[in-house]
């Protein structure tokens, strides 16, 4: 008498055996098989776990401080990137100042020294009038005035940006700008 054979084909070592069902994968695997096929998932569930666990911290860390979100960075490297823009175009202004005020203040120079010049000279000579006060009073406020508001020297603002500027833009909302 003949026993009845209940074998099937191992999906993994291709013998026919006494297989059991994987119902993950609706393969059929023999004992031994099915113990190392059952290690594999768990090894991939350990590996889930651990990927969940990083994930966590690293989750719980961003929940606690939200400043250090990589997108806040790239805001303060912009705001550190724009900061140093200004301070260099402003050096470069203050410097263009210097020069032009230098450039003044040589001229009025000039303009003291021939006044200092007329003022000597009606003095030795004992030769003024009135006329000749009020030009000289005249020509001391015109060079006064020259000093505290050089014509040629002003201040513009420009209303176009020189500092790139940035959006944020979220697939759940608007564009937002400041």
């Amino acid at each position: 008498m003949a026993m009845a054979s209940n074998k099937t084909l191992c999906f993994k070592c291709k013998k026919e055996k006494i297989t059991y069902p994987c119902e993950g994968c609706s393969k059929h695997f023999c004992l031994m098989d099915l113990t190392e096929h059952r290690q594999i998932l768990n090894n991939e569930l350990h590996h889930i776990a651990n990927e969940y666990n990083e994930f966590k911290q690293t989750f719980d860390e961003q929940k606690q401080n939200p400043q250090n979100h990589s997108l806040i960075k790239q805001i303060d490297q912009w705001e550190i990137n724009s900061i140093k823009k200004i301070q260099e175009k402003a050096q470069e202004y203050r410097e263009i100042i210097i020069k032009l005020s230098q450039t003044c203040i040589n001229d009025i120079e000039m303009k003291f020294k021939d006044l200092n010049e007329q003022i000597k000279q009606m003095q030795n000579e004992n030769e003024f009038n009135e006329i000749s006060l009020n030009y000289l009073r005249n020509q001391l406020m015109k060079i006064a005035k020259e000093l505290n508001n050089p014509i040629n020297i002003s201040i513009k603002e420009d209303s176009q940006s020189f500092i790139n500027e940035i959006s944020i833009i979220s697939s759940k909302s608007k564009v937002l700008r400041n």
